[in-house]
């Protein structure tokens, strides 16, 4: 059995165009984010003449500031307090376009599950790629077309050439299984818990089955990614 490399190449270009739409719709739900996290950070803001300064200011030094009312020592403090309150924002910022990222990728997860469960019972049909009858390459290309909008290869050896290769311990719902040593001659989505859903071969239908056991075991090749983690 020949084990997947530690790491794979890019994802290729016939995916460019349904990583954009997914980019897009996730840049929209960040911007709702960042905008929340703003609010909360200007209402929490340090005012600038807090009193839990390390250096308190004096009414003396208040009332013989500046034209603009403000005493150098003052300024330096507000000043201080502000880079404080920058870094901040910079770190809630950074917090929130992950959780964002995060949340995106997870509902287009469930929704290529979603869509490959509504296929189940159809039948196997060699060369089939939809919407009724496939073969197991093209069941997967299905999936991800009607889930995503997003075009990956229509053969299992096409999709093995563009995904990520990931340890069968990290394998997440949504990933890809292949198997056959030496190349990837079938192909399914994977459910979790050792589980995949494929179009298996002549004479079956779509269904739910193990990637390991006595004949899987012996042909599993392993785990692809096409969604980021």
């Amino acid at each position: 059995m020949t084990p997947f490399p530690d790491s794979a190449p890019s994802v290729r270009t016939s995916l460019r165009t349904g990583r954009e739409k997914w980019l897009s719709a996730s840049m929209a739900a960040l911007a709702t984010v960042v905008t929340a996290t703003l609010v909360w950070l200007l209402a929490t803001a340090v005012p600038s003449t807090a009193s839990g300064q390390a250096e308190p200011v004096t009414s003396a030094d208040r009332l013989a500031g500046s034209d603009v009312g403000l005493h150098p020592r003052v300024r330096e403090i507000d000043a201080k307090a502000m880079t404080q309150r920058s870094i901040e924002l910079v770190e809630a910022l950074n917090v929130a376009s992950v959780e964002a990222a995060r949340t995106e990728v997870a509902g287009m997860r469930e929704q290529i599950l979603t869509v490959a469960r509504k296929q189940l019972g159809d039948p196997y049909r060699a060369g089939g790629a939809g919407p009724h009858s496939f073969d197991c390459g093209g069941f997967t290309q299905f999936v991800f077309k009607r889930a995503l909008g997003m075009d990956i290869a229509r053969t299992s050896r096409g999709q093995y050439q563009q995904v990520q290769r990931v340890k069968t311990k990290d394998a997440l719902p949504g990933d890809l299984v292949f198997f056959f040593e030496g190349g990837a001659h079938h192909v399914g989505i994977y459910l979790g818990n050792g589980q995949m859903i494929d179009a298996p071969q002549p004479g079956k239908r779509i269904s739910v089955n193990p990637i390991s056991g006595s004949w899987w075991g012996r042909s599993f090749t392993g785990i692809g990614r096409i969604l980021p983690a």
